[in-house]
């Protein structure tokens, strides 16, 4: 059957995801300093790839010099969930970073730290806007991850092995992302261990992202592992 708000709900929603994005755009040109304007460009988009399984869309922000510098950065989730400049300052990149970038070095941010959980810790990731269902359990199986289809500078923090086997990544270290999981009742079933395939060193994935168009009332989002996505 035929909708008539159909249309002006659509156009509403491209509206309202412009609107994030310049917000978003501004607030990043704030945050950088001015001794880096100096023939900078920068881009924010929306991109989103095709499991819908996971968080249905990041926010990539990239850097280009006309002096040849470059970076990248993304934040698992979209413009319109970064509600003021204080909150994207939290994660938004630090000035070494963006002098090593400006200067055509690689840096990768978020940097690599210390992180917070280790191999085999129980987690809750978050791979959906919904606060509860949005979240699932998971287990950590591989530190600083990353793989050769990925742009320049990008590493995750974690992979993580979901209970129905599937293979995701954490693209940030934050609560928002992934999250430490309350200790199992005594009579839970133990979390299923994960053996890398015979002479995988270097686990690989694949990864599509397509540029999520304004409008679109569909927008699917997967980060996967060569086993699945999530």
């Amino acid at each position: 059957m035929f909708d008539p708000t159909a249309a002006s709900a659509a156009k509403g929603k491209a509206k309202q995801q412009k609107k994030a994005l310049q917000d978003v755009k501004l607030w990043a040109n704030l945050l950088i300093p001015a001794r880096f304007q100096d023939g900078l460009l920068l881009d924010v988009k929306e991109v989103a790839c095709g499991d819908p399984t996971c968080s249905p869309v990041d926010t990539i922000f990239t850097l280009l010099w006309q002096a040849g510098g470059r970076g990248m950065f993304a934040l698992p989730f979209a413009a319109e969930e970064i509600q003021t400049q204080d909150e994207l300052a939290e994660v938004f990149p630090d000035e070494e970073t963006l002098t090593l970038w400006k200067h055509g070095k690689r840096a990768p941010w978020p940097r690599r730290p210390a992180l917070r959980f280790n191999i085999n810790d129980r987690v809750e990731c978050r791979i959906g806007p919904h606060p509860v269902k949005g979240w699932v359990a998971g287990r950590i199986v591989r530190l600083h991850y990353t793989e050769p289809s990925w742009p320049p500078n990008m590493v995750a923090p974690y992979q993580i092995q979901l209970h129905d086997g599937r293979l995701i990544f954490a693209p940030q270290d934050t609560d928002m992302v992934i999250r430490l999981r309350p200790p199992p009742a005594p009579d839970a079933p133990s979390s299923p261990e994960y053996t890398f395939p015979e002479g995988d060193d270097d686990y690989e994935e694949d990864e599509g992202y397509e540029d999520v168009d304004e409008g679109d009332e569909e927008m699917d989002y997967g980060e996967k592992s060569d086993t699945e996505k999530p």
